[in-house]
């Protein structure tokens, strides 16, 4: 629902039910991120949601608008991996590595454009928890979702230089994904005794809490310059740009590697700053 209670000011509400029945079943441990769709089954039973969401809006002088929402979410029959589980492991019946929790995502956002004018865009910035409890889980502990993303901010402007030419710019910023790291490491099996078991041991692992650290920041910064040139049959357009443009090393994945006989965390990135050129025509 909306209501506008002043020429400037109006208020909305909304609230509404959901039922999936495709999990997401991510990992939370190091290396490459997976992300696999599996489906509701007779043991692994459809996702259900509710959310509420409440908000503010206003007309500003000089063509701007700004909006003030806030949200909750609760989610039932959500999934997980057990401990230890992931996808390389080699069963063929996937519903017996996982367990079945619930969850909750909750926050608010602050939103902020102009659509008039040769300068316009927008900025906006959301605040927000998602977070899961799983009775076999992390102790039972509530703990955060991988993607529960603290702060998120996108800001966007365009100008027009001429009826043919405008510029934009696009800088986006969010907090690092939630990852499982071990906080200690001690062997195993060594039997004094025995000189090949004494240099041929196993490593255990000790987690202190599910996701308990975060992935560095994801932040980049792209700029494209548009050409546009209209006839009688249609919109020819040129553009060109610089993706991630200051070649901000986004992390893709961590892994832990051995050097100088130091075990250290290591970080893979994808997509450096790229110029691209594209060409759209549309017909009139």
């Amino acid at each position: 629902t909306n209501y506008k209670f002043a020429p400037t000011w109006s208020a909305k509400a909304s609230f509404c039910t959901m039922t999936q029945f495709l999990h997401l079943l991510t990992n939370s441990s190091l290396g490459l991120p997976t992300d696999l769709w599996v489906p509701a089954t007779r043991n692994v039973k459809p996702q259900d949601a509710w959310q509420a969401a409440v908000g503010l809006a206003k007309t500003l002088p000089m063509g701007f608008e700004l909006s003030i929402e806030g949200f909750y979410k609760e989610m039932n029959n959500l999934i997980e991996y057990k401990e230890g589980a992931s996808y390389l492991d080699n069963s063929s019946n996937w519903e017996r590595m996982v367990e079945t929790g619930k969850g909750q995502a909750y926050g608010a956002e602050v939103f902020i454009q102009r659509q008039e004018g040769k300068l316009n865009g927008w900025f906006g910035y959301t605040l927000s928890w998602a977070n899961r409890t799983f009775e076999n889980l992390n102790e039972g502990r509530t703990f955060p979702y991988r993607y529960d993303r603290r702060h998120d901010i996108s800001i966007a402007l365009s100008y027009e230089i001429n009826d043919k030419i405008d510029i934009g710019t696009v800088w986006v910023y969010g907090t690092g994904r939630a990852i499982t790291l071990p906080t200690e490491t001690y062997p195993s099996n060594i039997n004094t005794n025995d000189i090949a078991s004494f240099f041929n041991y196993s490593s255990v692992q000790h987690f202190d809490s599910r996701n308990a650290f975060r992935e560095p920041n994801y932040h980049r910064l792209d700029l494209s310059l548009n050409r546009k040139t209209e006839s009688d049959k249609g919109v020819k357009t040129w553009s060109f740009g610089v993706y991630n443009a200051y070649s901000r090393m986004n992390p893709f994945f961590l892994y832990f590697n051995e050097e100088n006989n130091r075990r250290q965390l290591k970080q893979v990135s994808l997509f450096p700053l790229i110029p691209f050129i594209t060409f759209n025509y549309k017909w009139k």
